[in-house]
């Protein structure tokens, strides 16, 4: 879908599964004081204070915890990976395919040293990103490391084939992506919509291993102040609608402020992204009438977290089999799993 489409959805359904990978594009919105609203300027600022409050804090940080784990992951790939080692094949090496690698320094820090470690003669490596932005940031690399690798813009749930016959795969998915699970608000644990994800991300291979980094830390008076504590990264997009769609005068994108309204229980937590209406408007949107009253909540996206016994119950659900869980025991997992032909 288009970012037109994904913005008429969100207007008429109050609700729109693909406007997560839309915040972090480029785009020229301004605030009425003409700061920039750009989605990569505003999560570059917001993951720079994040880190800065760990140092002075001395409290954990989500990313740096997860490079942690990343370099944990790389030294015992080859481990999880017997078929690197087998047979006479084994000079082929394994490619990696990488869902959501993100920024620059996630790609460098997390994905590359393992895609060195199981590089050979014939293995590739795939970068799969709805953000065209962030795969092109990281096609400018110098020589792109000599590496042999593909950039591909697209949906990483689509359950879409990359690698076919033989060829061994290990698929990564880090940032807690797989958290931006397409699902309806609701204090149930959310198990469909996570063993149909995992489905479709292990059919990327016949045969395939899988790191999928989540969060486990439950605690939602703690997520609500991680993602409030910076609204204008949330709301860009609506920045980035005034200054490219067809959108009349009327709409205003300071017309929206931002909740992060949780749910879930002991095995999981939701945190439902929500732009609350705060005055009624009317707009058109490409000649379609929208009105919005005041309280409307739009919600933008997902962020799940999940306990350990949780994933792994889905984990067998989807008929995959789990190898072993990385963890920091502060709230960062990385699960690493089988699919076996």
């Amino acid at each position: 879908m288009s970012f037109l489409d994904t913005s008429l959805e969100l207007f008429q359904q109050k609700y729109a599964p693909d406007l997560g990978p839309e915040q972090y594009a480029h785009h020229t919105g301004l605030d009425r004081n003409g700061n920039s609203m750009s989605g990569p300027l505003l999560w570059a600022k917001a993951e720079t204070r994040r880190i800065n409050n760990a140092l002075v804090t001395g409290t954990a940080n989500m990313v740096d915890a997860e490079i942690r784990l990343a370099r944990e992951l790389e030294q015992r790939v080859r481990d999880y990976v017997q078929w690197h080692h087998q047979d006479e094949r084994s000079f082929n090496g394994v490619s990696v395919l990488d869902f959501g690698p993100g920024t620059v320094r996630a790609f460098q820090q997390k994905t590359l040293p393992l895609v060195k470690n199981l590089w050979g003669e014939t293995s590739r490596c795939i970068l799969v990103d709805r953000s065209s932005e962030f795969l092109r940031d990281i096609a400018q690399l110098p020589s792109a490391f000599g590496l042999r690798i593909e950039f591909i813009s697209y949906d990483i749930f689509s359950g879409r084939r990359y690698f076919f016959g033989d060829e061994a795969a290990f698929v990564v998915m880090f940032g807690r992506t797989f958290g931006n699970l397409d699902a309806s608000i609701s204090d149930r644990p959310p198990v469909e919509a996570v063993v149909k994800a995992l489905k479709k991300i292990s059919n990327s291979a016949e045969r395939c291993w899988m790191a999928i980094s989540i969060g486990s830390d439950l605690r939602k008076d703690v997520a609500k102040a991680y993602y409030e504590a910076h609204p204008e990264f949330q709301l860009n997009v609506f920045y980035r609608m005034k200054s490219e769609l067809p959108i009349d005068d009327n709409f205003d994108p300071e017309l929206f402020e931002y909740e992060a309204d949780i749910k879930g229980d002991e095995s999981f937590m939701q945190v439902v992204h929500t732009a609350i209406v705060k005055r009624k408007v009317s707009f058109k949107l490409r000649g379609e009438m929208v009105n919005l009253s005041e309280g409307d909540r739009l919600h933008l996206k997902n962020s799940f977290s999940f306990s350990e016994a949780f994933f792994r119950e889905c984990v067998r659900l989807a008929g995959l089999s789990s190898i072993e869980v990385l963890t920091d025991k502060a709230g960062s997992d990385i699960h690493v799993l089988e699919k076996a032909t």
